[in-house]
């Protein structure tokens, strides 16, 4: 992923790479449909981007209540939260969000909920719902230049006097 500049947003507006029909852009004087096509999250400009932060409550909800409870009447070592893992668990949600680039912070919370048949009781759903939370569709502009990136018409507009 490269970083957003006015050079970059006008060589994907002049090039199109995508193909999303920016249409014969700047002499057009379609910059509102420019943005809105950069920034949609569906079409062919759209793809998958890895998230930076995700909300505590999207990593809570993907915890599946039947692997919970079988974690906490396991007895040790096949299921039981140690305290350790308990405190580590806590540490990691006690924030509204978790950082998702940090490598090692995700790695231990997907210890924490195995995958399937490596405790009893589980089948690896809670992992599997905290992993897709890195992922979600992201627009164009989000694709080339980062999560969260939306193309103001103000930046259509001064990349075409480049």
């Amino acid at each position: 992923m490269a970083d957003f500049t006015l050079q970059a947003l006008h060589d994907e507006l002049v090039n199109n790479p995508a193909s999303l029909g920016y249409g014969n852009w700047p002499e057009a004087d379609n910059d509102a449909e420019v943005v809105a096509l950069i920034n949609a999250l569906t079409g062919p400009g759209a793809g998958t981007i890895t998230r930076k932060l995700i909300d505590r409550n999207e990593i809570i909800y993907g915890i599946e209540p039947a692997e919970c409870i079988q974690v906490s009447t396991d007895t040790a070592p096949d299921g039981v939260f140690s305290d350790t893992e308990r405190w580590y668990l806590s540490m990691l949600l006690r924030d509204q969000t978790v950082d998702a680039n940090d490598e090692e912070v995700f790695a231990g919370l997907l210890r924490l909920f195995p995958t399937e048949g490596a405790r009893p009781g589980f089948r690896g759903t809670s992992r599997a719902n905290i992993q897709s939370t890195l992922q979600r569709t992201g627009s164009r502009a989000e694709v080339l230049w980062g999560e969260g990136k939306i193309v103001t018409i103000s930046e259509v507009g001064h990349a075409a006097n480049l």
